[in-house]
């Protein structure tokens, strides 16, 4: 048996010895660390000892609602704690702020009264049955934080009461709105028959046509593919089509244009046009070229 060095001062045995040397380690009223193979592996303390050192370590534990609230605090979405009676008991720095509220000021309010955009919306009733089945919900609410604005919210049910979860997802519901929009026009336009469109690359080639653009042009779609679309202008024609074209897939926007369009047969046929450049998020893709007789 050695001392122990440095500022824990206690025994140390090896395992194998521990057993036979109990009754005497127990009496000393010091620590005793137990080795195998030269490394400790368990440590033995007077009773005193062990409970001062529970008692310090009790002292120092975070508290637990802190540790919650330090944490929902991380969250990029809105998290609120409802409890029973409808009170908020927690309410993290998102929430606060999408609420324009001041930080901390939210538990203890009546939620509906801290959020009044919650009231006359089918907020309510989602709620009352999570509350009373336990069963979570999701759903999207229109105006909740401002008007033209949309926020997808979630409620569960977790022991402490009910937990409001709520991003922003105003972007993803136009984004949605928008496509519908955009596929209805084509189809209105497809039915129409008098509006051609065609579909460009970003070199100023024929992507697609629809059949009303084939039919003015008395060319089928597929001897369209891939060819330039200022082809389809007679030459004294080209210079500013081209320059319409490179404009647009090059700096955006929309621009009006009149021009005349070569038909299979030879003959020319006058047209008002349109085009509009295709940008995602990685940037120009194309463009489209909407097409009417003039």
């Amino acid at each position: 048996m050695t001392e122990g060095e440095g500022t824990v001062q206690g025994i140390f045995i090896r395992a194998s010895e521990f057993p036979r040397q109990f009754g005497h380690l127990s009496q000393t009223g010091r620590a005793v660390f137990v080795t195998h193979h030269g490394r400790e592996t368990h440590a033995l303390l007077p009773i005193a000892d062990y409970n001062a050192f529970i008692a310090t370590t009790k002292s120092e534990e975070p508290d637990a609602a802190v540790s919650d609230q330090d944490l929902a605090d991380w969250l990029p979405l809105m998290l609120v704690v409802v409890d029973d009676s409808g009170m908020i008991v927690m309410a993290n720095r998102t929430a606060h702020a999408m609420a324009r509220r001041a930080d901390r000021s939210l538990p203890g309010c009546d939620l509906l009264e801290a959020l009044p955009a919650l009231q006359e919306t089918m907020f309510q009733s989602y709620y009352n049955r999570t509350a009373r089945t336990g069963e979570p919900c999701s759903f999207e609410l229109p105006g909740l934080f401002g008007t033209d604005t949309w926020h997808r919210v979630e409620i569960v049910r977790v022991n402490q009461g009910i937990v409001l979860l709520a991003r922003d997802v105003t972007e993803e519901v136009k984004a949605f709105r928008l496509a519908d929009t955009k596929k209805t026009l084509i189809e209105a336009m497809l039915a129409h028959g008098g509006i051609g469109h065609i579909w460009i690359n970003v070199r100023g080639r024929i992507a697609e046509v629809d059949p009303a653009m084939s039919e003015l042009l008395q060319l089928p779609r597929e001897r369209l593919n891939n060819i330039a679309v200022a082809d389809l202008v007679p030459i004294s024609r080209r210079v500013t089509f081209r320059e319409i074209i490179e404009d647009v897939l090059s700096h955006g926007s929309a621009q009006r244009f009149e021009t005349e369009f070569l038909r299979n047969d030879g003959s020319t046929i006058h047209a008002v046009g349109a085009i509009k450049d295709l940008r995602s998020v990685y940037g120009c893709e194309g463009a489209v070229i909407v097409v009417t007789r003039k």
